[in-house]
């Protein structure tokens, strides 16, 4: 039986914990948490590497499940970060011991490529449309744009314009024929989302992701129900939900969005997300995960791609890159070295179906040591009214 030999978090820069689980035997599995709260998911990432030392690789449910419930204290983004890229890194090993990917270990693979889309990045109209020219020159067929700044709670047509225009910029520059997403972040309150998805109806968006803020009451998700019912652009959320139980009030017994959005760095790992689709599946709603952190985390959202039949469309951040920051306003990626031996490639809008074992990547350990000076956490956003009242970011 292959035991754990150590779990140790690794800091990538430029914002990215990875956890890297070796085996009694030398073999290497890697994870990887959310890229935020970057003090406490570190420490915890340390601790459950500790405790973890001498366990089984090959009973991984058990594994996670002991290091959940054994406390008083069960639940919250950081320890449920900390399990996630455990359980991905266990998954990884078991893969690469039984030399198949991990999708072949959940059944097989459903399809043989996944469509993929990224975040534009810009602070103007202009350099958001130059941004989607450029996904456009590396054959992306969908990207995603978030125009929203503080918006009053009840806001006004003057307060919407701003949006409006970024979203037009980016469709004018990109035609009718390529997907457009609109990420309003859960910037809006719910009076404001409503009069914000009609204004944006005219430029076709391919869904609305986080109209408002999730809050996981049942006022919010009447909210959303009755946004979703109300008009014909499909609606996402779920990045911020940590649960399968969260998903399960947003899917049963009627679907409250469209698009759900497990990440899988937060709701427990590959197979949770896995069930969350399988969820989805049932309830007849797509499943587009979140994906803003490395390549790892991208390879794991790959393999619940193959294995997710409710599976649409992967959002990604680095198809194999690190360091530096990530995107440039008006451009595209900005990546100072490779993390990944062979990082993933687009053809066509869509990213083949990795069929190396575990999650198919070779992490390139010695090239973040030699970039640590990129290492750089960026403090929390603070947004503020006009009036300096707090603005959700």
């Amino acid at each position: 039986m292959t035991t754990i030999r150590s779990a140790t978090c690794v800091r990538c820069p430029p914002r990215w914990l990875l956890l890297r689980v070796e085996t009694d035997d030398g073999e290497i599995g890697w994870g990887e948490a959310i890229g935020d709260l970057h003090e406490e998911v570190e420490k915890a990432l340390i601790a459950i590497g500790e405790r973890v030392e001498g366990s089984s690789i090959h009973d991984i449910t058990r594994t996670i499940e002991t290091q959940r419930k054994t406390r008083f204290w069960r639940d919250g983004p950081v320890l449920d970060t900390a399990l996630s890229a455990l359980e991905m890194a266990l998954w990884d090993l078991k893969g690469k011991e039984f030399g198949a990917p991990i999708h072949n270990l959940l059944g097989g693979r459903v399809r043989e490529r996944v469509r993929v889309y990224r975040n534009l990045w810009g602070r103007t109209p202009e350099e958001f449309a130059d941004s989607a020219r450029e996904a456009m020159s590396q054959s992306m067929t969908a990207v995603k744009v978030s125009p929203a700044g503080p918006t009053p709670n009840v806001v006004s047509r003057a307060a919407l314009n701003d949006m409006v225009e970024v979203v037009r910029a980016v469709r004018d520059a990109i035609g009718p024929n390529m997907d457009l997403a609109v990420d309003l972040h859960g910037r809006l309150t719910p009076a404001a989302s409503r009069r914000a998805v009609h204004a944006l109806a005219p430029m076709d968006p391919f869904f609305i992701e986080e109209p408002c803020l999730p809050d996981g009451s049942a006022s919010h998700i009447a909210d959303l129900r009755a946004l979703r019912t109300a008009q014909p652009i499909a609606i996402a959320t779920g990045e911020r939900l940590r649960s399968a139980h969260a998903f399960a009030q947003h899917l049963m017994p009627s679907p409250v969005v469209d698009i759900i959005q497990p990440d899988v760095s937060m709701v427990g790992g590959i197979r949770a997300a896995v069930e969350i689709g399988a969820m989805a599946t049932a309830a007849q709603v797509s499943m587009a995960p979140h994906c803003p952190y490395g390549p790892v985390q991208f390879a794991a959202s790959m393999q619940v791609a193959a294995a997710s039949p409710a599976h649409l469309i992967q959002e990604f951040q680095s198809l194999g890159g690190a360091g530096s920051g990530g995107g440039a306003p008006g451009g595209g990626q900005n990546w100072a070295f490779d993390l990944v031996a062979m990082p993933f490639t687009i053809e066509g809008g869509h990213v083949d179906v990795p069929t190396a074992p575990g999650l198919g990547v070779e992490v390139l350990e010695e090239r973040i040591e030699e970039h640590m000076d990129m290492w750089n956490p960026h403090p929390p956003t603070a947004w503020t009214h006009e009036d300096g009242g707090h603005a959700e970011w």
